[in-house]
C-alpha cells in the first residue's frame, strides 16, 4: 500500500495530510483518464516539493517511485475491472 510506504518516510505533518489526500484521490479514481489525471497531479505536487526544497532528495525520489507504482497498479486494476 502506498500509505504504508509513505509512512516509512516520516514526512512533516503538514505535508503528510496533503500526500494522504493524493493517495485517497488516486484510490477513488474510477477510470483510466481519472487515474492518469491524478497521477499527473501527484507528479506536479512532488515536483513542487522538489523545487521548493521542502524534502531531502532521497525522500523526493521515494515519493516519485511510490506514486508511480501506485498509478501503475491502479491502471492495471482498471483494465481488469
Amino acid at each position: 500500500m502506498p500509505q504504508e510506504r509513505i509512512g516509512e518516510l516520516r514526512l512533516p505533518k503538514g505535508l503528510q495530510g496533503k500526500i494522504d489526500d493524493s493517495v485517497r484521490a488516486l484510490s477513488a479514481a474510477s477510470d483510466r483518464e481519472a487515474i492518469e489525471r491524478e497521477g499527473a497531479m501527484q507528479i506536479a505536487f512532488i515536483l513542487g516539493l522538489e523545487t521548493a526544497k521542502r524534502l531531502k532528495p532521497a525522500e523526493i525520489e521515494a515519493l516519485y517511485i511510490i506514486f508511480d507504482d501506485a498509478v501503475q497498479k491502479r491502471l492495471q486494476e482498471s483494465v481488469r475491472g
